[in-house]
């Protein structure tokens, strides 16, 4: 299981190839927010939506390096968490891969109440 110590804000990554672009990776709130989206839009108990991130390789690798976290970048939260949820394709499964209608509003407000980051990836080059 993935150490929780390392579950936290504002972690840079610098483009080996390109060393004036970086990515700086709001982890912590990135998994909150894949974890709070299962529980609302998948129905999972908070407990299995624990079980289930811990659990991928999406997290689990999520800290290996610049392109680790550009290909999390390239998916919205939404489309990570039904991934997690319900499995790779979910969509050929009868899950929507639209966001439903409340879900801008929605993770707006949850990432205030919360006191997570606006976002969870900031690129700056």
């Amino acid at each position: 299981m993935m150490d929780k110590n390392k579950i936290v804000d504002q972690i840079s990554f610098i483009n080996d190839k390109k060393p004036t672009e970086n990515i700086i990776f709001n982890f912590h709130t990135w998994v909150e927010i894949i974890k709070a989206i299962m529980v609302k839009y998948a129905n999972k108990s908070e407990d299995e939506a624990e079980s289930l991130m811990f659990s991928s390789p999406l997290v689990k690798n999520a800290l290996d390096g610049y392109m680790a976290i550009v290909v999390r970048c390239h998916e919205l939260e939404y489309h990570w968490a039904m991934e997690l949820a319900y499995g790779e394709q979910y969509w050929q499964k009868g899950i929507s891969s639209q966001e439903p209608e409340d879900y801008l509003m929605w993770d707006e407000k949850y990432r205030k109440d919360h006191n997570l980051a606006e976002e969870s990836f900031v690129f700056s080059d």
